[in-house]
């Protein structure tokens, strides 16, 4: 790296026919805030925002429910091996359809079906799902 001295900073270049005071003339980037003199952000101009992130986490959180559903399933049906590992895939899917779930909400893509597909990623988690069995379900 080679050492330089400081360039000393350029004075503004004002047009020959305005004021020398220091008052800024009528015309197109004058006082060097041409960028900000065009026309505004307009929010109409936007492309809607697509809604597929939260309608994919939706489709994603009722094949996690239909999984846990078959993992109760198997349970039943003392098919203990297969139904633990539905079981896990299914807690860990839940948390990371979730985790974008949330996403899609917090981004606005899809909101309403993010908030649904987290709602039904939280009970598709075995836990709160056979809590929830737990609780509604009497013993005999």
């Amino acid at each position: 790296m080679v050492d330089r001295e400081p360039e000393p900073a350029r004075e503004p270049v004002r047009p020959a026919d305005g004021p020398a005071d220091g008052v800024a003339a009528a015309g197109p980037d004058v006082d060097g805030l041409g960028v900000f003199d065009g026309p505004g952000h307009d929010e109409a101009a936007t492309p809607p925002r697509s809604r597929r992130l939260g309608v994919v986490t939706f489709v994603l959180a009722l094949v996690l429910l239909a999984l846990d559903g078959l993992a109760l399933g198997l349970l039943a049906a003392d098919v203990v091996g297969p139904a633990a590992v539905l079981a896990l895939v299914t807690l860990l899917a839940s948390i990371v359809v979730g985790v974008v779930a949330l996403i899609a909400v917090a981004m606005r893509r899809g909101r309403w079906w993010g908030v649904a597909a987290l709602l039904l990623s939280v009970l598709a988690n075995p836990f709160v799902l056979v809590r929830l069995i737990g609780q509604f379900v009497s013993t005999v």
